[in-house]
């Protein structure tokens, strides 16, 4: 279990990272400097979506987090598999964002729009699996973050 909370909030720490540096990027001035903006902003959504993959991965595998959970508290099973549907909704919103961004004269602000729900998704996934972690634990994950 204790090697499972440590890879939890280095993955935690990652990704929690990769929200601020998208959301850096997403509050640029975009005027004027359209394809600076958007080549800046898909380079953070791509290293947010390395942090992203890394942290399903480590999480979902058959040795991990997510499976730890569920033999330690059988009772959390629902949550765990709607932390998964989670993992894939977040990949969902990540290609959106990723597909929103302008070529040329695009829509800037649908870009940041989708940008901003694919933040705010991370981010209640984030205190989705603080709470879930808590309750099988009684372990706080921001703790050490």
């Amino acid at each position: 279990m204790d090697d499972h909370l440590h890879e939890a909030r280095q993955q935690r720490a990652g990704l929690r990272a990769a929200v601020g540096r998208v959301e850096r990027s997403l509050a640029t001035p975009a005027v004027g400097r359209m394809a600076d903006w958007a080549k800046e902003l898909g380079a953070e959504l791509d290293v947010m979506g390395d942090a992203l993959q890394l942290h399903i991965t480590v999480t979902e595998a058959d040795d991990g987090l997510l499976h730890d959970i569920v033999q330690h508290a059988p009772r959390l099973a629902h949550r765990v598999d709607r932390v998964r549907e989670d993992h894939a909704l977040l990949r969902r919103h990540l290609e959106r964002a990723r597909d929103a961004l302008p070529r040329r004269d695009g829509d800037v602000a649908a870009a940041r729009d989708l940008t901003i729900d694919l933040l705010t998704a991370v981010i209640r996934h984030r205190h989705m699996g603080a709470d879930l972690v808590y309750e099988a634990y009684n372990v706080d994950l921001e703790a050490a973050d």
